[in-house]
């Protein structure tokens, strides 16, 4: 594998704040699923025509194209379903902190690559910035233990399409292989609650009143993915993984100054150790 570049490490990073600045955009929403829904119809709009200028992907991708469609259509409902019944500060740490733990200890076995102690330290690094966060507030009555639940679930859904797409641009191009996705990813997201969610119709009055959001939403969640595929064909998942997560950072400033919560040690702390964890990862990859 090749040394994470710097253009790319800085890539990664934004697209990390990317997925953050979407997620909040989903949570600041009045209809969280018919906002997930138009934001990932935003996607299929603007790449299925780019898709008529790429090659096919080759047949032994096939499997892993099939596994992420499948894979990200949980994620969102999953996804919905935390922000509906628990706070940022509480569900989005779990979630984006999980997986990056759970790739970890699969990286050796899934993909033969065996990560040095210093790879290790610095994912772990991250990783405990980012858990330390659910501690920030203290305020453990208020917790909603279904939101966490729903977290769980969204970390564990994280992790299968991760490490699914890290498999699949191996075996592809990364960049044809992630279009390609987008294309057909509000497609089959709509497609699928169409079918298993018969009541809820998509109503466009709703989108209409939302649509810059839902457009801003749309084109982020697209950002914050490109990166990472690229750099899962150049480099260990579990640092990729673990870079990615520190969109934590931009939660966190969202709770202190938006929702204005405390900032208090324990997000000082988290901040440092994410931090420095990033800079590791940039040393070490």
């Amino acid at each position: 594998k090749k040394r994470l570049s710097n253009f790319v490490f800085f890539l990664i990073l934004i697209s990390a704040f990317s997925h953050v600045a979407w997620n909040i955009l989903i949570k600041r929403s009045h209809n969280k699923i018919l906002f997930t829904r138009a934001l990932t119809l935003v996607g299929s709009i603007l790449l299925i025509p780019v898709t008529f200028f790429l090659d096919p992907l080759p047949a032994v991708a096939y499997p892993y194209f099939a596994g992420t469609l499948v894979i990200h259509v949980l994620y969102k409902l999953f996804l919905c379903s935390m922000h509906e019944r628990s706070d940022l500060s509480y569900a989005y740490p779990v979630a984006r902190g999980l997986p990056s733990l759970i790739i970890l200890f699969a990286t050796p076995f899934v993909f033969n690559e065996e990560l040095t102690l210093k790879n290790e330290i610095a994912v772990l690094t991250i990783c405990v910035g980012i858990l330390l966060l659910v501690f920030a507030n203290q305020k453990f009555k208020e917790i909603n233990f279904k939101g966490l639940g729903f977290a769980v679930l969204v970390a564990l859904t994280i992790a299968a399409y991760t490490i699914n797409d890290a498999k699949g641009v191996r075996v592809s191009e990364p960049l044809m292989y992630i279009t390609y996705y987008f294309a057909l990813d509000g497609i089959v997201f709509n497609l699928a609650f169409m079918i298993f969610f018969r009541k809820e119709k998509f109503d466009f009055s709703i989108v209409r009143k939302e649509i810059k959001p839902i457009v801003g939403a749309g084109i982020l969640s697209l950002y914050s993915y490109y990166p990472a595929v690229y750099a899962f064909s150049l480099t260990k998942i579990a640092s990729v993984a673990a870079l990615r997560e520190s969109s934590i950072l931009l939660a966190s400033l969202y709770g202190v100054f938006i929702l204005k919560e405390k900032l208090g040690w324990i997000r000082i702390v988290s901040a440092v150790l994410i931090f420095f964890g990033c800079v590791l990862v940039k040393i070490y990859s």
